[in-house]
């Protein structure tokens, strides 16, 4: 089962079997019941081996990597599970003080969050960073998906007590960015689970991810998927992330990974998105917005200077949360 957590195995090993086929259907070619059975199945593999293809070009990981912070108050750690080894970086006073964790967003890495990170050392919080598998100094994955980042986080969050003593977190905020602010959404589901969910007091989401079906609808277009196979290629994802994600409630429907059943956050909730947001465009923004049924919860901005990607710095976001952070 271990295999399939490898994208291009089960895409090899089903053009494989494809070849196989296809040479039988020619080795029985004078047998025209034996050929045709062979050439059935030679066209069913080849249908097959297309869709795990897709697969394999969807659930990739980053191929170039920042760089991880590290040397002065910054120090480094890994935490082991029955997931990929989780890698992180932290800052932490030595008094009492509240913690911010900080999740990052595609092809970044805790380096890059290191203008967000002074913000919250200026406010006197202690910052920890997870950086997502497969970026920074995290070990890598084969077939990448948000469960497996989702999943490190839960157990990172759960583990708290083994990173720094909870005696000295007053309370605990989450900053995700972009699809960093998409597993805190699903993280937001679960919260509750886990023993230390008390010390969430809210959450602050940059530019988010929230809605994968508009992930998906970019990939079928990027990769010329035939309008009548969508949904073969949906139900092949689906049935890999529910394989590699068993712990889990099963996926059953592409609605079931956007909000507000990806998860919605119960507690005080900051959003800051980008004004022209070049990779997400403003559409998971206003799902989000759209689906926050206790307005009370939520407070956003949409900010005009403020950048998806590169924007390490920005003036107006860092007040805004600095502004928020007084209040809540």
């Amino acid at each position: 089962m271990k295999l399939l957590h490898n994208r291009w195995i089960t895409c090899l090993a089903a053009i494989f079997l494809t070849c196989i086929a296809i040479y039988l259907t020619i080795l029985n070619r004078d047998n025209f019941l034996i050929m045709s059975l062979f050439s059935f199945l030679s066209l069913l593999l080849l249908f097959n081996s297309y869709l795990e293809t897709l697969v394999a070009l969807t659930f990739i990981s980053p191929i170039n990597r920042k760089e991880s912070l590290g040397g002065g108050d910054w120090v480094q750690g890994t935490m082991d599970h029955d997931g990929p080894q989780i890698f992180f970086v932290a800052n932490f006073n030595k008094v009492k003080s509240p913690l911010v964790i900080i999740i990052h967003g595609w092809r970044s890495g805790s380096k890059s969050m290191l203008g967000r990170a002074e913000l919250y050392l200026q406010e006197g919080f202690h910052v920890l960073i997870m950086e997502l598998p497969g970026h920074g100094s995290a070990e890598g994955v084969s077939k990448w998906n948000a469960g497996l980042a989702t999943r490190n986080f839960m157990h990172l969050f759960d583990n708290l007590g083994e990173v720094y003593d909870l005696d000295l977190i007053s309370k605990v905020y989450l900053h995700g960015h972009s699809i960093g602010a998409f597993i805190s959404l699903r993280f937001s589901r679960e919260s509750t689970k886990f023993s230390n969910s008390d010390l969430i007091k809210g959450y602050i989401l940059e530019s988010p991810m929230t809605c994968y079906s508009e992930i998906f609808n970019e990939s079928c277009r990027r990769l010329h998927v035939p309008q009548f196979l969508i949904a073969n290629y949906w139900s092949r994802l689906k049935l890999h992330f529910n394989i590699i994600n068993r712990e889990f409630e099963p996926i059953t429907k592409i609605e079931e990974v956007d909000v507000p059943f990806w998860g919605i956050p119960n507690r005080p909730t900051l959003v800051v998105q980008s004004g022209n947001d070049e990779r997400l465009g403003q559409v998971h923004y206003e799902r989000l917005v759209q689906s926050f049924t206790d307005k009370k919860l939520l407070t956003h901005f949409l900010i005009d200077d403020l950048t998806h990607a590169g924007a390490r710095k920005n003036d107006n976001r860092d007040q805004i949360i600095k502004d928020w952070l007084k209040n809540h």
